[in-house]
């Protein structure tokens, strides 16, 4: 991580000119959370043969910050409210179970505009983000009494704190007085969302959250 820090200064100062320019803006998508899961401990098992994926989309909102340091070179930084989680059916499809997450969530991202004409871009983003839950809810489809291969989150017992790597790719128009921008990303987590216990079975060896999302921004300037 500190390379990578150190990597992403130096970039930047390799890129810094006197035509900087700011922009503050809101956000907002859908998200198609999951979490991944390696097998259980003991004798249980791998978990993904204990059920099926069930996927669902889940809203993303927030507000943006963006430094260009150049025309094509920048930092970003958002605070999104963010739901992630999984979904689960059982074997026969006949419960569906989803949990879904609320998280705060602070992504920032090396921001590079690396082709396009003066309106147009096209951009990636790259770089790391740190969230909290702050709340938690589980849906159940079908039958409340069918708890089988049922896989818990509570924000009491289990690990609050989320951490990762971030990317994206999207594109960009200028109209003046504000920028409209469509981008897709992908965050894939470093923290186990469940706690890893060798003596409890029901806890797998890894759960770590991997969203892919899709989001529309307003970007309006505010320095030049």
């Amino acid at each position: 991580m500190k390379i990578a820090l150190s990597f992403f200064i130096l970039f930047l100062c390799l890129n810094f000119n006197l035509q900087s320019q700011s922009f503050i803006g809101i956000r907002g998508g859908v998200n198609i959370p999951d979490v991944n899961f390696s097998s259980f401990t003991g004798s249980r098992g791998p978990v993904i043969t204990n059920f099926r994926a069930a996927y669902f989309l889940a809203p993303t909102y927030g507000v943006t910050y963006r430094h260009m340091q150049s025309d094509k070179i920048g930092v970003q930084a958002d605070l999104n409210y963010t739901t992630k989680g999984w979904g689960q059916n059982t074997l026969d499809f006949t419960n569906t179970f989803i949990t879904r997450i609320q998280y705060l969530e602070l992504p920032i991202y090396l921001h590079w505009q690396f082709i396009g004409s003066k309106n147009f871009k096209v951009f990636v983003n790259a770089g790391v983000y740190v969230g909290w839950a702050l709340s938690a809810n589980q849906t159940i489809a079908n039958d409340i009494d069918l708890i089988q291969n049922q896989i818990d989150y509570s924000l009491e017992d289990d690990n609050r704190g989320d951490f990762g790597i971030a990317a994206g790719l999207g594109v960009s128009y200028d109209f003046s007085i504000f920028i409209l921008q469509l981008d897709g990303s992908f965050k894939s987590g470093f923290a186990n969302i469940l706690p890893v216990n060798h003596f409890t079975k029901e806890n797998p060896n890894i759960s770590t959250n991997q969203v892919p999302s899709a989001q529309i921004s307003l970007l309006f300037p505010i320095s030049k």
